[in-house]
């Protein structure tokens, strides 16, 4: 069961660090560095502690913080090959975990 979370996980980060790459590295590694700082959480982590990466998105860019975390979901979407229409009113987290519970299934299923 722990192989088939790290896996998701590691789709997961792989997804966030290749969503946030469009801040450029510098950028992207100011929010690993912020998050560490401020929220005592560590890059592998970020999977597990997905509510606090998005206070500290929101904290770094306010409301445009949004299109960051959907910019995240619809990469980890692609990466992952899941198709799901998500509800508008889905916050980032409940969004994630969505795609999440989806991916573990296509992991179980292999």
């Amino acid at each position: 069961m722990n192989e088939m979370l790290d896996a998701v996980d590691r789709i997961v980060l792989e997804a966030i660090d290749e969503a946030l790459s469009i801040l450029g590295d510098k950028g992207r590694e100011s929010i690993y560095y912020f998050i560490e700082r401020e929220y005592l959480i560590e890059k592998e982590d970020i999977p597990s502690n997905l509510k606090k990466f998005s206070d500290c998105l929101h904290l770094i860019f306010g409301i445009g913080s949004n299109v960051i975390e959907r910019h995240i979901i619809n990469t980890l979407k692609k990466k992952a090959n899941v198709e799901v229409k998500l509800d508008d009113d889905l916050d980032f987290v409940e969004s994630m975990e969505i795609v999440k519970g989806i991916i573990r299934k296509k992991v179980s299923m292999t």
